[in-house]
Order: structure tokens, then sequence, then C-alpha cells
């Protein structure tokens, strides 16, 4: 039997197919995901700019989303912390249904706008802050409603929508709009839509920790020392940053307490590592600080 594709592109019975063919139709659905979110980057550079000044008014950087949406929610903002080394209190996320002990969230939660209002309360949203809603129809209530409330506390929002004019963006500030079209398994946005959504929040949390100088050139210099595997790839990237070999990088952090940032500063400008630490906070960026050391 053959399986035919309607106008979108998309096999009416997956089925059908043999397991090669399959795994091709699933990876061919969300091809067209890179293009739909390349389109959206006036949009995602505008969120970028709301992002790093609410951070740098001292808010807090927070997501919120429902099912699949939610998940990717928190699942960024827990990624950041480690990476980018900073306070976990800054960035925060809630999947409905979720919360602190639950951060997979219930389907059923979807729906709930008072749990929305509940959730808001308890993270405390105010005016310094900026909201990320995570929406692949754009009208979930659950995370329009905590949109909403959001935006009534005087805090930006940004929304995140696979829908073109839905009414999630009556209400953001920002609204960056992933069309992603039909999916490979109908209805299921876990695939294409969830997947441009990652693509969007990577972009939006690295290009804002790029701006507030947590990286150096294109190294992270903030990751947090917590295993052997970072320990050596912090050491890396000193050596790279200052010419220095792994070694000496390794004894500058060590000296340093495993500051990234003070240990390329203390190496690139003989500062003692108290003096260099001192500088390293001071300044925004790690060049910078150099520049200031000199």
């Amino acid at each position: 039997m053959v399986n035919s594709v309607d106008e979108a592109g998309v096999a009416e019975s997956l089925d059908l197919l043999s397991v090669p063919d399959l795994v091709q139709a699933v990876v061919a659905g969300q091809a067209g995901v890179h293009a739909v979110v390349q389109a959206a980057q006036s949009q995602i550079a505008a969120a970028v700019e709301l992002l790093t000044a609410a951070y740098d008014r001292g808010g807090r950087l927070l997501f919120m989303g429902a099912g699949t949406s939610g998940r990717l929610a928190v699942m960024e903002a827990s990624e950041v912390p480690g990476t980018y080394g900073i306070d976990e209190g800054r960035i925060q996320a809630r999947v409905a249904g979720g919360g602190a002990d639950h951060l997979v969230g219930t389907d059923a939660a979807e729906d709930d706008t008072e749990l929305a209002a509940a959730d808001v309360c308890e993270l405390a949203i105010t005016a310094a802050d900026v909201l990320v809603a995570v929406t692949a129809s754009g009208r979930t209530p659950y995370t329009c409603a905590a949109a909403t409330l959001a935006a009534e506390r005087g805090a930006s929002v940004v929304g995140v929508t696979n829908n073109v004019g839905s009414d999630l963006a009556t209400v953001a500030d920002v609204t960056i709009e992933i069309p992603v079209g039909p999916e490979v398994v109908s209805g299921s946005t876990r695939l294409a839509a969830g997947s441009a959504q990652k693509v969007v929040l990577n972009t939006l949390t690295t290009a804002t920790m790029v701006r507030l100088g947590r990286v150096h050139g294109h190294y992270m210099v903030d990751v947090v020392a917590a295993n052997d595997k970072l320990r050596s790839r912090i050491a890396g990237v000193v050596a790279a940053s200052t010419g220095q070999s792994v070694d000496e990088a390794w004894a500058a952090l060590q000296r340093c307490g495993w500051n990234a940032r003070a240990a390329i500063v203390h190496l690139a400008t003989a500062l003692d590592p108290a003096s260099a630490a001192r500088v390293a906070a001071e300044h925004r960026t790690v060049r910078e600080a150099i520049d200031a050391a000199r």
C-alpha cells in the first residue's frame, strides 16, 4: 500500500511505514524549524534586550508554561545557573501543575487559571522581573493567565508561541512567533513546535548571558566547578584565554579558588589572586577587568 502525503508534506499513515522510513519522516517533519526561528530573529533580539535589562535592574528571569512548553521552560531555567554562574534565585520557572518539587507538571493543569494566579503569587513577580511565557497554541489558559497577571504587576512579558496573532500576543511586550505548521504526528507539539521553542529558549538565555558578561570570547567563564569534567573544562578555558599551559591555568585556578574570570585576570595582568578577584568582580566583562588592571 502506498502511503500518501498531504499538501504540507506530512505522511498520512505513519503506522504503515518501515522503521527507516518512519525515522526519516519524523526527522523531516522537523526540518523547517531552523528557518522558522531565523525568521523571528528580530523579535528574539528584542526579547534579549528585555531579559538583559531585567537582570541589570536586579530583577529575575522567569519562565512559565504548561505541558511540553512548561517542561522546556523548566529545563532552560535549570541549566543556566551552573553554566553561567548566576544565583538560582535569579532565574526560575514553573510548569502548570508543577512547582518547586514537581517539575514535570500535569497536563490536566493547563486550563487552570487559578493555579496560574497561585504560581504568580508564589513567585512574587514584580515590575523588576521579566516573564517568558511559552505556549505552542498561544492561548493556553494557564500560560496566558500568568502572562496577564505578570503584566498587571508591571513585569515585562516575552511570549514564545507557534501561532501568529495569538491571545498571548495581546499581552506580551515582545512576542516571538515561530509557526512550524502541521506536525508529522498530528497535534503533537512536542515535535517541531517543541524543537522550535527549545532553539528560541536556548538563544534567549545564551545571548542574555553573553550580554551580561558571562562569556569571554566564546568561552564560558563563570561555569561552576562542580565536578572533575567541569574543572578540566575551566582549566582549558583559562589556558586558551591567556595563552598559558593547562598546568599553569590549573595552578592559577587553585590560587583563585576556581574563579575562572579571576584566574584569567591574574594571569593576564600579574595581579595577585585577591586583587584579580576584586577587579574581576567590579567589571561586567573579563575584557573590561583586564583593561582596568593594566
